[in-house]
């Protein structure tokens, strides 16, 4: 997909969405990142999010440190040099096609599956007295048990590294709606597609940045 001018290049072999935003918000290079300049750009990001959410520094730590490779020498470069973003697909956190489908092999967004979301969403209310599809945690529970089911040869490895990602990207990115917290299909659809957060994350950040 085509970056805007304000944004920078993002390697296909990085599949994490909000991993590929970061770079292409320009908050870290597609390329080794320091562990710890890692760390504090999803710390600085998520603090921008409803409620200011804390997420824990020593456990995204540690996940970035295997994100390579578990090998004794890659944990060592890792620990040394940091973490290659523009290397992750084919790795230890890579469900190699047991996760939602929304992102191929290549980057490309799979339009379907990105639409089938919305098989898992419901109306939420937002603060603002507005409805809009969202998806609960009830749903996110619903939706990665369906991946499961219809991947091929799933690992148990694969549900538990979903649920290191859809229920903290609600942590995140999702509002604080009628019936409790959620994530906007439309923000999920834009972090997708278009590699941005939220306006209301977005405006947090740039006060940070002054």
């Amino acid at each position: 997909m085509p970056t805007t001018p304000r944004q920078k290049p993002v390697s296909p072999n990085n599949p994490c969405p909000f991993l590929r935003t970061l770079v292409a918000q320009g908050l870290v290079p597609d390329d080794v990142v320091p562990i710890g300049e890692l760390t504090d750009a999803i710390l600085k990001v998520a603090r921008t999010g409803e409620g200011e959410p804390t997420l824990p520094a020593a456990a995204i730590r540690a996940v970035a440190l295997a994100a390579n490779g578990l090998g004794p020498l890659q944990l060592l470069r890792a620990g040394m040099d940091g973490v290659a973003l523009n290397a992750l697909r084919g790795g230890p956190l890579d469900k190699q096609g047991a996760g939602s489908g929304i992102l191929s092999a290549t980057a490309t967004v799979d339009a379907e599956q990105l639409d089938r979301l919305d098989q898992f969403a419901s109306d939420h209310v937002n603060a603002r007295g507005r409805k809009e599809r969202g998806l609960d945690r009830a749903a996110l529970d619903r939706m990665m048990d369906a991946n499961i089911e219809r991947a091929a040869s799933p690992r148990l490895l694969d549900r538990q590294l979903m649920d290191g990602e859809w229920p903290i990207l609600l942590q995140v990115m999702g509002k604080e709606g009628k019936a409790g917290r959620y994530l906007s299909v439309k923000e999920v659809s834009d972090l997708f597609l278009h590699r941005r957060f939220p306006r209301r994350m977005a405006a947090a950040l740039k006060d940070q940045r002054g």
